[in-house]
């Protein structure tokens, strides 16, 4: 089997170049220890490549761009979109941290009271108090405009005055899309798992590196009871619905036990389990 594997650019991968890095290596070598022919590109090669000459392309692209272009190109190839793990159109999504939530909620995944705003307004309010917006404080605003590179990326608001100011900032960046989210007290766990190969693993986030060291916000974990079972579950929904079959996220657990997924994401760096994690990868790419 020829597969084609493209590396991260270092730009998506904020303080974690090297873990990046380390996964997108370890697939590739475990692929090519089963004896398939492997070769890589970097991600800004990707719309000069013919994917017609591969049977599989493992892809760790973070470009809104070049995988918005991309996804345009192969509208009409469905059999060269089948080739793409993760696929184009999930990576794509879960640059928009506003699609993610929104398939979330119609997923029937528990998460927190989120609201959608654009520009100036909010445009689309999951708090269910009619008529209102629903902002309690503390909360979280996130860019939803491709993939967390720096900190203003994700913020954390405890007052209204912080919160209008972190919404100046996005207008002074650009940011049009945007996503409030409550912030839910409790133990902050990431997953990462491969959907469909059984391989699913979780930590304490204050356990392992951080891109951003918001970590610390939620405090010592008091180590509450959790069904991690059902966690993966949610987990591989959501990986299935978005055509995101490697994936990553984040969790909190509240002192009764109850799981809120607050993230997902395409393809991380998998640090904490990256030898099982790659013959995962590999198992998946190649069963299809």
């Amino acid at each position: 089997m020829k597969v084609l594997g493209i590396r991260r650019g270092l730009k998506y991968s904020p303080n974690l170049a090297g873990n990046d890095a380390a996964i997108f290596t370890a697939v590739m070598d475990e692929l090519r220890a089963e004896g398939h022919e492997v070769s890589t590109i970097r991600e800004e090669e990707m719309l000069a490549q013919d994917y017609g000459a591969y049977d599989r392309v493992v892809t760790m692209a973070r470009s809104m761009a070049t995988l918005s272009t991309l996804m345009d190109e192969l509208k009409e190839r469905e059999d060269v979109q089948e080739k793409f793990f993760n696929s184009v159109r999930g990576a794509v999504v879960c640059m928009n941290k506003s699609l993610v939530a929104l398939q979330m909620l119609m997923s029937d995944i528990p998460q927190p009271a989120f609201r959608i705003g654009q520009d100036k307004k909010i445009i689309f309010d999951a708090t269910n108090q009619k008529g209102k917006t629903g902002l309690r404080f503390p909360l979280w605003l996130k860019n939803s405009e491709g993939t967390a590179t720096m900190s203003v990326d994700t913020l954390f608001c405890q007052t209204k005055k912080e919160y209008m100011e972190a919404r100046k900032a996005y207008q002074e960046m650009g940011v049009s899309t945007w996503l409030v989210q409550d912030h839910v007290v409790g133990d902050l766990i990431k997953f990462y798992g491969v959907e469909g190969t059984g391989f699913f693993q979780w930590r304490y986030a204050s356990k392992g590196h951080s891109k951003f060291g918001l970590e610390k916000i939620n405090g010592p974990e008091a180590g509450y009871k959790f069904d991690a079972g059902q966690v993966q579950e949610y987990a591989e929904k959501l990986a299935r619905a978005l055509e995101v079959p490697i994936y990553g996220g984040d969790a909190v657990i509240d002192e009764e036990g109850n799981i809120w997924l607050i993230d997902f994401n395409d393809f991380p760096s998998f640090s904490s389990c990256r030898e099982r994690a790659a013959k995962a990868i590999a198992e998946r790419v190649v069963r299809s």
